[in-house]
């Protein structure tokens, strides 16, 4: 009896074992861990994921609950962390705020997929989250990024900001947009940040005269979202945006 009973525990030992060989490898973490450079803010908002739409997998974190949702696109280099302070600022003021991680950027995955889609689909998750009115923001990069997805977005946003944004960059292309834009829309740059200052200036010239348009410089050599930065930015610019904001898109 003794060992029968073993011989029972044996096989019952190589059929969970042969079970547990037979687990699927658990899931690499996409869009789940956004922000892991900046636990102080991120960790204050909540993890997203989207984007399966454009196939890319897109990660981010969504922080506040108004209705009037602000889409915040990172530099080329850097990820969600860029916005850390601007985008707490704009949490305590009443805004819903997505900051995201582009493909290939800090937690996101995608190949070949334009930035100007990867913002509609920040666009569309946000909508999704509960904002009914949206605002896109970027810096650089993702300043010319918004900008590109500006005219395509449907529904439209409501004002876009864009912050020492190339004419181009990549598959995003500015230029090409600001003839299109009819959304309230900023642009700012630093006026010893290279030549961002002229091509914002080129920017705003083509954008159309019956769009309500602003064009900031301010002396500094700050760039894209860090003119925004309390410590490296310009209160000029910090300020205007805030001005901007309150008048085309305000919290709600």
């Amino acid at each position: 009896m003794k060992l029968a009973a073993l011989r029972l525990v044996a096989v019952a030992l190589s059929i969970g074992m042969a079970a547990c060989s037979a687990d699927p490898p658990a899931p690499e973490p996409t869009g789940l861990n956004a922000g892991a450079a900046c636990p102080g803010w991120a960790g204050s908002g909540r993890q997203i994921e989207f984007g399966a739409e454009i196939e890319a997998e897109l990660g981010g974190i969504v922080l506040g609950s108004g209705s009037t949702g602000v889409v915040l696109a990172h530099m080329a280099g850097g990820d969600v962390c860029q916005w850390a302070s601007f985008g707490q600022k704009l949490t305590d003021r009443g805004y819903r705020v997505l900051a995201f991680d582009f493909a290939g950027s800090g937690v996101s995955r995608g190949h070949g997929v334009p930035l100007s889609r990867q913002v509609e689909a920040a666009a569309g998750a946000l909508r999704a989250d509960g904002a009914s009115r949206i605002v896109l923001a970027g810096g650089s990069m993702g300043g010319a990024a918004v900008l590109a997805a500006t005219p395509a977005l449907n529904p439209p946003p409501v004002a876009v900001v864009a912050l020492s944004s190339p004419v181009g960059y990549g598959d995003a292309d500015a230029a090409a947009a600001a003839p299109q834009i009819t959304a309230p829309v900023f642009y700012g740059a630093g006026e010893l940040e290279a030549s961002f200052a002229e091509t914002a200036r080129q920017l705003y010239a083509t954008t159309p005269q019956t769009t309500q348009r602003q064009l900031v410089l301010a002396p500094t050599s700050a760039h894209g979202v860090s003119l925004l930065d309390p410590e490296t930015g310009a209160v000029e610019i910090r300020d205007r945006v805030t001005r901007f904001l309150d008048t085309y898109a305000p919290p709600a």
